[in-house]
């Protein structure tokens, strides 16, 4: 710059200081091509409304109005002029540009990408090659009668490539068209690289029917498909029970909801579940049917746990679908699957280490590998340190009105006149789903009067008091805590047997524990373990 600053002019067209006029500039790289099929509409604004009337927006109008090409020029070259004032029209004339000419026009940014977008234009870089592509080239432009709108014939124009085309699709309005668009990126395994997903960033919104990290999705159900597919195991769900499985996502009361995760929970099976998670992850912004999804699968997976931990070909997928899940980059149990492998023992242990030993897939072999680590497991969260069985409840509930509830809200809990307390437990223990992809906060609509029915047969609240706490919260007086507090407790009663099933995901305490055991025997178990891994 030192060496050339004596070159230096200032051009007041632009306003700008600079080697040469913009219309000189041939160094700028552009890329042009059409707008998408349909897009073409009837300008909305007039160019005093997108200026906000500001001084010299009447002259633009007038040049537009007699379809004089200069206003190709005159109209990026006013916002260039105006872009240390405040003023933000650059998305507004962009799309005035573009309806105007039928062409989406990417240039160069601060990072040397190419952009469709003036937004998130650190030092205008993107502007100031947007305005030397129309400096250089608005006279070859004439106004087309027919098309009503600008075209140059001798200008380089690109079609669509099949994934923009696609990517149009998932932004418009028709979600029918956007869900399809969707559909054919997973099962071509149609990549959206990297230049798609810097321009999906910047000003790129799919379609509400979709998942909110679509592109997330669609990289991690290919993962899923790829690896799906020489293992024999089915992609998707027979017919009547993928439509059974689609009733999950209808308005549903609560008891017809909680009957049919109950009915699914005995139609689907340890190879068929991959495929109903495959299927439902599609319906992210569902939130009541995610918290279903969430129940059935943390219930399944401890149900057939014994029958995946001795079928390598089941806890291989179980491996790769932990790490394919954690790159969802979203909230929900998806990211608790590793729970269920703490503390494997005997012939699980051989087993995982067996597939870890035996796959080539990257994803597989980390996920046994991390589970595998015999100085840290995950445990279930921790209640109130100081339980007080002989606590009596502030308020006292009706038994029977509290069962009434639990009926009409399908779950029965009792055998006759007497408590089922094995169900109960199982109740205490998974029914308080998070959602499988998007939630945040655990389904808590079953658990709450089950608790006071407890309270109420047992006459204690174990010290928790009247009012639930926030269950992230360690020690808080949640439902989540309850529950489990209350498990101890019927256990320590003798009144419900010994829980050898992986815990559930919502009960997971996300804090890594060590195990209790000196400083240097955990140093020597770290060191053994890596001497063999």
């Amino acid at each position: 710059m030192r060496a050339k600053a004596a070159a230096l002019r200032y051009f007041p067209l632009y306003q700008h200081w600079g080697l040469s006029p913009l219309e000189d500039d041939s160094s700028s790289i552009y890329h042009a091509r059409l707008l998408p099929a349909g897009s073409a509409q009837p300008m909305q604004k007039s160019l005093p409304d997108i200026l906000f009337k500001q001084p010299g927006s009447a002259r633009l109008d007038s040049l537009w109005q007699a379809r004089n090409p200069l206003v190709l020029r005159e109209l990026p070259r006013y916002v260039y002029a105006c872009r240390h004032k405040g003023f933000f029209w650059t998305e507004d004339v962009k799309a005035f540009m573009e309806q105007a000419t039928g062409l989406q026009l990417g240039v160069q940014n601060y990072a040397a990408d190419t952009v469709y977008t003036l937004e998130y234009d650190h030092y205008d870089v993107a502007l100031h090659h947007y305005n030397i592509f129309w400096a250089r080239h608005y006279q070859e432009f004439r106004w087309n009668q027919q098309l009503a709108r600008f075209e140059a014939p001798n200008l380089t124009v690109y079609p669509r490539s099949v994934v923009r085309q696609l990517l149009d699709q998932i932004v418009s309005q028709d979600s029918s068209a956007a869900f399809r668009a969707y559909t054919i990126l997973i099962e071509q395994g149609i990549q959206v690289d990297r230049t798609y997903r810097k321009e999906a960033a910047m000003g790129f919104f799919a379609n509400p029917s979709l998942p909110i990290f679509w592109d997330s999705f669609v990289a991690s159900k290919q993962t899923l498909r790829a690896y799906l597919l020489p293992t024999g195991l089915p992609l998707t769900l027979p017919t009547a029970l993928a439509a059974q499985s689609r009733q999950l996502l209808q308005p549903l009361s609560f008891g017809q909801r909680y009957r049919l995760e109950n009915q699914l929970m005995q139609e689907l099976s340890p190879q068929t579940v991959t495929a109903f998670e495959l299927l439902m992850l599609d319906y992210q912004r569902n939130a009541l049917a995610q918290e279903s999804v969430g129940r059935i699968l943390d219930v399944l997976y401890s149900r057939y746990w014994p029958t995946i931990i001795a079928d390598k070909v089941l806890l291989a997928l179980y491996l790769k679908k932990v790490r394919v899940y954690d790159e969802l980059g979203i909230v929900g149990s998806c990211n608790d699957l590793a729970v269920k492998l703490s503390g494997l023992t005997g012939s699980a242990r051989r087993t995982l280490l067996a597939v870890q030993d035996a796959t080539s897939d990257a994803d597989v072999r980390k996920a046994a590998r991390t589970a595998l680590r015999p100085h840290q497991r995950h445990e279930s969260r921790r209640t109130f340190s100081l339980v007080r069985p002989g606590s009596r409840p502030t308020v006292t509930y009706n038994p029977d009105s509290l069962r009434h509830v639990l009926q009409q809200q399908g779950l029965i809990v009792y055998t006759g006149s007497q408590l089922d307390l094995a169900r109960l437990d199982t109740a205490l223990k998974y029914d308080a789903p998070l959602g499988f992809v998007g939630g945040h906060m655990p389904r808590t609509t079953t658990l709450e009067p089950l608790i006071r029915l407890l309270e109420a047969t047992f006459r204690t609240d174990l010290g928790f008091g009247a009012t639930f706490g926030d269950w992230r919260i360690s020690g808080s007086p949640s439902v989540v805590h309850r529950a489990r507090a209350w498990q101890a407790y019927l256990r320590q009663q003798g009144l419900i047997a010994k829980d050898n099933a992986p815990i559930s995901f919502v009960q997971e305490n996300t804090f890594y524990t060590r195990f209790k055991a000196s400083r240097a025997k955990r140093r020597i178990k770290v060191f053994l373990y890596r001497l063999s891994h």
